[in-house]
């Protein structure tokens, strides 16, 4: 069923078809709004229901706090499909969404491969009928047949337009609905339904300043296909890549890191094992560094004076948080040259 829905400030109404968040209609729409992980967690894209009825695909999303469930009207538009015509009373940005920004769409994917990183990660690839079209530093909604959704970023940028495949770094969550369904029960050459591409993190084009680029866990993916679109894009720009990571094994991809460096990037990596030999290990001669403890303190500990730079972060949302506390407080980072989607679950 297509329903109506007015957003409160924006004059036109818009239209929303079957099985359509609100979310993503108005962005279809071309309205600037706001949101972050699209998946329920974090909250940004938090409204009210004016009028109307909608049906919430995760009613116990974290992006709700027990006061917004009370009062009754507060929704997720990425969460909210619309049962009835509606009105909605959201948060609009001042500026329009960038031009290059593609509408997320809901298509059909085939899986390709499920290449092993480590014990719990693997390079997942999707094969689509027609090319994919997203900004390095984008994701997508990946669907289980029961409906779980979960975000998982591309791990490279676009490849042009006769490129169908993209790739994604996913990690096993032990106990995780998605995780079950993507490692234990999807079979090569299966059906996953696609969502998007979402996300505001991406690489910013015709910038002069230094990059640095931090990636904590599967962040790497994001990271590495922002990263690689940065030292294409202008080869004499200072790119400083860091990777954090829990156990060496956790560090994968080393091919692609040692593309990344031969391209110019000066890659450092983090360990939090305490067992972790600092001596070199095998295979990383690539590594500016490498030192145990959390790759945030050791960005703080390389850079007094960030001021002047472009600064993109992928991650779990404590790294994030700790990014913002010591980037942005301590060393001069200005908030509006810091890229990250926040992504709670």
């Amino acid at each position: 069923m297509t329903v109506t829905v007015n957003f409160r400030g924006h004059e036109e109404p818009v239209t929303c078809g079957p099985e359509e968040t609100l979310l993503r209609a108005g962005l279809r729409a071309g309205l600037a709004l706001p949101y972050e992980c699209a998946s329920g967690g974090c909250g940004s894209c938090r409204s009210q229901l004016v009028e109307g009825e909608v049906k919430s695909l995760w009613p116990d999303a974290g992006g709700l706090s027990e006061r917004d469930r009370r009062r009754g009207n507060r929704i997720l538009m990425c969460q909210s499909i619309p049962t009835a015509d509606c009105t909605v009373k959201a948060p609009i940005l001042d500026r329009l969404p960038v031009s290059r920004e593609a509408v997320p769409e809901r298509v059909t994917s085939r899986l390709l491969g499920r290449e092993a990183l480590s014990p719990d990660t693997a390079l997942f690839t999707l094969d689509f009928s027609s090319p994919i079209d997203f900004l390095p530093g984008q994701f997508m909604l990946l669907e289980s047949p029961d409906g779980v959704r979960r975000a998982y970023s591309m791990a490279h940028p676009a490849a042009g337009n006769d490129c169908t495949t993209v790739e994604f770094i996913i990690r096993a969550k032990p106990g995780g609905a998605a995780s079950s369904w993507l490692f234990d029960k999807v079979q090569v050459g299966d059906e996953i339904l696609v969502e998007g591409p979402y996300g505001r993190a991406y690489a910013q084009s015709g910038s002069e300043r230094p990059a640095l680029c931090i990636a904590g866990g599967t962040g790497l993916a994001p990271i590495l296909a922002i990263t690689e679109e940065l030292l294409v894009e202008n080869q004499t720009r200072p790119v400083d890549l860091y990777i954090g990571a829990r156990m060496a094994r956790d560090v994968v991809l080393h091919d692609r890191l040692a593309r990344l460096n031969e391209l110019g990037a000066r890659v450092a990596v983090s360990v939090e094992d305490p067992d972790f030999a600092v001596n070199e290990p095998s295979g990383w001669a690539m590594f500016a560094a490498s030192r145990v403890g959390r790759v945030i303190d050791h960005v703080a500990e390389d850079w007094s004076d960030l001021s002047d730079h472009d600064i993109y972060l992928a991650g779990p949302a404590g790294m994030v948080d700790a990014a913002l506390r010591a980037l942005v407080r301590e060393r001069g980072a200005f908030s509006d040259r810091l890229f990250f989607d926040r992504f709670i679950v």
